[in-house]
């Protein structure tokens, strides 16, 4: 009998305080995640990351930490965003983070805002 496939989800937060309302409601959906059969769900933590910095880049390579990341999310069949709101947008990483994994994967945004 063939094993059911499971789809592999990145979770990853755009705000990198400890206290993130955003984090809580990753940490929410990967704990509700394991009620739910072929589905896992991930965090991935970007405070390593640099800003966006083309400087940075040696012989049209990014930092090995930026290679690194980029290496990792190939491996996931969608992401879920969690971005606070600033003046009615949400942060870059998500922008640059689509970016590099293409139109080809599912992704989903969610904000906490008091707004």
């Amino acid at each position: 009998m063939a094993t059911k496939p499971i789809i592999k989800i990145a979770a990853i937060c755009g705000s990198l305080r400890k206290a993130s309302y955003n984090a809580g409601l990753l940490r929410s959906a990967i704990e509700l995640s394991g009620w739910i059969d072929g589905i896992t769900i991930e965090y991935l933590d970007i405070s390593s990351l640099p800003m966006l910095n083309t400087d940075l880049e040696v012989d049209g390579k990014c930092p090995p930490v930026v290679e690194a990341f980029r290496q990792k999310i190939l491996q996931y069949d969608g992401f879920l965003f969690a971005s606070p709101e600033y003046n009615y947008s949400i942060t870059d990483y998500r922008i640059l983070i689509t970016d590099k994994i293409g139109s080809e994967s599912s992704c989903l945004t969610v904000c906490f805002s008091f707004a």
